[in-house]
């Protein structure tokens, strides 16, 4: 034992003078026999010996050492694990380790120094090979266990410092041995083949091909789920590396040659360029009366393109096929003969139903908005567009056609708008009365959904039958008190309510005032502040918004149709400002709804009737006994049939081309009408919410930090909520959003808050922010619609690889 003791002696002797408490764990007791012989070298230095009982340990040291200024060797024969109670103390100090028992390696040397970074499972290092190499890439790696996934990800993402260390401690083959045992991977510390036999590895699992197995990494399914955890965890370390490795690939190319619509892979970028264009051949290419049931069979592989990597990031785009698709199979549930059969109320029944037909209008709105927004240049997309949009057109002729025959005699597809006022006008205070220009049917179903995201609000959507013609100022009129009227003169539309002439806005707002409401414009609602509002007295109410006509008759093409959906924002947001004053019972309806249609062919270009005094493109008006020709191109509604509409006219006969025609006459837009006998014109929603008063409680104040600069496509935002209440019920619920020049480049992050720190992660998409700068983050309260905070930070993304050969 002498010479044992003696390097004990010297190696402790060394210790000492870089630290005064040094602990000796001694499970084996294999140094037991040596203890006299260094303590009575070491005259400077008090070993305490563990004897069952480590209050004792502690006792002495606290009794003979308060100020721990005198050197302490504690030696346990216990490992580190068992001695639990001990921990303060060793906190204290640092652990010894009897060097002469450990091999004289770099790896050892290296444990050695980061002795306090070694986890706990792993102290007998020094004993067992396959232990030591655990603990080696722990400490490497920086993680409490055996972490390969972690490890690979932190290596790819710095190989050179990794390398550098990982060969400087000799531990080539135990990295290379390491990802043998966990991926079947041979590329050893080479970052661009380990990332190339896990990327095709991935591609090897999911793939209908065996093109590529020979890169593959041989446990498939290992490199697969490392590939999802690498997208998850560090999306741009995976882009930069998919990227590059595909720059020797046509990865597009074998999907295409393929002819297999049905892939899985996600590795690469070029797998979904390849899907989109065989998506986008077939539906141009396929007998176009097959499309519906092509859709169908595409959509599987569309929705889960959509929700994965690459379009998550925003680095590809699959919007216009996937809305295309959907467009078309929806369509594809529609049976035309069916609704020749059907009787008006069920007509509208099959339109506004939970499935109703109204959803295609909804999917054909989704994807000429996706058609304008794009940037992205999609194989055979005018073709594409073409057909989806030759399907859309057959669809409105299918189910409208049958109408125009069953209201000459029968005008109603319900309730007459005209009983508006009596059904849902309240004159209690809290109630506010929505009436958007052109809101259709489709439209408020998108409201009602935004809204039903709030637990507090009841809902009930309905539809009004629009009092024929279905064009503003007769449509406004029908909200009004009084008995609707119309009639002619000097060739003039003349719209009465009450018998009182309605000329225009000002007079139907006179009505309004006199009947004990309070008019206003929406922009005006969110130009209140929220104190002016809550302030205030929640007087009943009537909101006028004309934003949807005025698109629609000002803007040409599919720019209007684009943008009418922005207006379900505006609504929303009108009702939850309103709800923070007072307001409790809200009812959203409209004029009139809309068609929007292809340029409309010469065949669908009717004549103008004879003789009749006033002749829109939808409608014609005349005096009840001028005499008309005869003909089938369109139909009359006579003074009987709209008085059963609740329309007073009995000089008046109104003349409407079949299904989406139009007559030949001077107008706006030839894409958007309304005016005519169609589902999407006639039925006019009116969606009633309720929901409960806002009671008073303490104010909370919000304190934002988001990174600056953003240095990871994941961004933590911490909010900082302070109030008087010692708990906040309800708790407020904030959105955080992250946007480029008013453009999303993130899917909001929501988050209900509770006193103190909150804690969320926002992801931008690697696509929407490169090669810009800076980012605009907005915290919004979704109840009030307040903006909490808004703060633009600068884009700090980018860093090198030389190893690579490449920067991102």
């Amino acid at each position: 034992m002498g010479d044992l003791a003696d390097s004990i002696i010297t190696e402790l002797r060394q210790k000492f003078d870089r630290h005064p408490v040094w602990v000796w764990y001694d499970a084996q007791e294999k140094y037991k026999g040596v203890l006299d012989e260094v303590e009575a070298a070491l005259d400077n230095v008090t070993l305490a010996r563990y004897d069952g009982s480590y209050f004792e340990l502690k006792r002495r040291l606290y009794e003979e050492d308060p100020n721990y200024e005198k050197n302490w060797l504690f030696y346990i024969p216990e490992s580190r694990n068992e001695a639990e109670w001990f921990r303060d103390i060793h906190a204290l100090g640092r652990q010894y380790r009897v060097g002469q028992d450990i091999d004289d390696t770099p790896v050892t040397q290296f444990l050695v120094e980061h002795d306090e970074e070694i986890p706990d499972a792993y102290e007998d290092w020094g004993q067992n090979r396959e232990v030591q190499r655990l603990a080696f890439f722990c400490v490497l790696f920086d993680t409490a266990g055996p972490e390969t996934d972690e490890w690979v990800r932190a290596y790819l993402s710095n190989p050179e410092e990794y390398r550098e260390t990982i060969e400087d401690n000799a531990m080539a083959d135990a990295w290379d041995a390491q990802l043998r045992e966990e991926y079947g991977v041979t590329a050893g510390l080479d970052p661009k083949e380990l990332a190339t036999q896990l990327l095709f590895g991935e591609v090897a699992s999911r793939a209908p091909t065996s093109r590529y197995d020979e890169l593959a990494a041989d446990d498939t399914r290992a490199a697969a789920t490392f590939c999802d955890e690498w997208q998850q965890y560090a999306p741009a370390e995976f882009r930069r590396y998919a990227e590059r490795i595909e720059e020797d690939y046509d990865l597009a190319e074998t999907v295409v040659e393929s002819e297999r619509a049905h892939w899985d892979a996600t590795a690469f970028k070029g797998i979904d360029m390849g899907l989109i264009r065989l998506v986008m051949e077939r539906l141009a290419e396929e007998t176009y009366a097959d499309l519906p049931d092509i859709a169908a069979d595409l959509e599987q592989t569309v929705t889960s393109r959509q929700n994965s990597f690459w379009s998550n990031e925003d680095l590809v785009d699959w919007s216009v096929p996937a809305r295309a698709i959907e467009t078309l199979q929806q369509i594809g549930t529609v049976d035309a003969d069916e609704a020749k059969t059907l009787t008006s109320e069920e007509l509208a029944q099959a339109y506004t139903g939970d499935d109703g037909w109204w959803q295609i209008d909804a999917s054909y709105r989704r994807y000429i908005d996706a058609t304008r927004k794009t940037t992205f240049v999609y194989p055979k997309e005018p073709v594409v567009k073409r057909r989806v949009t030759r399907h859309y057109m057959s669809f409105l002729q299918g189910v409208n056609r049958p109408l125009a025959d069953i209201l000459s005699d029968d005008p109603t597809l319900g309730t007459p708008q005209a009983s508006f006022y009596e059904e849902f006008a309240d004159l209690d205070n809290g109630t506010a009365i929505i009436i958007c220009d052109g809101l259709r049917y489709e439209l408020a179903e998108a409201i009602k959904e935004n809204l039903g995201r709030q637990t507090d609000f009841e809902q009930n959507l309905s539809a009004v039958s629009a009092a024929l013609p279905s064009i503003t100022e007769v449509g406004m009129a029908a909200h009004l008190p009084g008995e609707l009227g119309l009639s002619l003169d000097d060739d003039d539309l003349v719209v009465t309510s009450g018998g009182e002439e309605m000329n225009g806005k000002s007079d139907r707002i006179e009505r309004l005032s006199n009947a004990g409401f309070e008019v206003v414009d929406m922009d005006e609602v969110s130009d209140i502040s929220l104190e002016q509002l809550t302030e205030s007295e929640p007087v009943p109410r009537v909101v006028y918004s004309g934003t949807i006509d005025k698109l629609g008759e000002n803007l040409d093409d599919d720019e209007a149709f684009s943008q009418v959906a922005s207006h379900v924002d505006d609504v929303e947001r009108t009702v939850q400002r309103l709800k923070q004053a007072g307001y409790t019972r809200f009812v959203i309806t409209s004029d009139h709804g809309f068609l929007y249609t292809d340029r409309l062919s010469d065949d669908l270009k009717v004549e103008s009737p004879d003789l009749a005094s006033i002749v829109k493109r939808r409608f014609a008006a005349a005096d009840s006994d001028t005499p008309l020709v005869d003909t089938d191109e369109f139909i009359e509604i006579d003074p009987d049939a709209l008085s059963d509409l609740g329309i007073d006219a009995p000089d008046l006969k109104l003349l409407f081309p079949r299904s989406v025609a139009c007559f030949k006459a001077q107008g706006g837009n030839m894409r958007y009408f309304h005016g005519g006998i169609s589902l999407q014109e006639l039925l006019v929603p009116c969606l009633t919410v309720t929901t409960e008063g806002i009671e008073e409680s303490a104010s909370i104040t919000y304190d934002v930090s988001i990174p600056d600069p953003i240095t990871n496509s994941i961004v933590p935002v911490e909010i900082e909520a302070k109030s008087g209440q010692v708990a906040f019920d309800p708790a407020p619920t904030l959105e955080v959003r992250a946007n480029i020049d008013g453009e999303p480049v993130a899917d909001p992050a929501s988050m209900e808050i509770s006193p103190g720190t909150n804690t969320t992660r926002v992801r931008l998409k690697q696509g929407a922010i490169s090669g810009e700068d800076t980012v605009q983050f907005e915290v919004i309260d979704t109840d009030t619609r307040e903006t909490i905070s808004k703060q633009t930070v600068n884009l700090d993304l980018l860093f090198g690889d030389d190893d690579m050969g490449f920067d991102v």
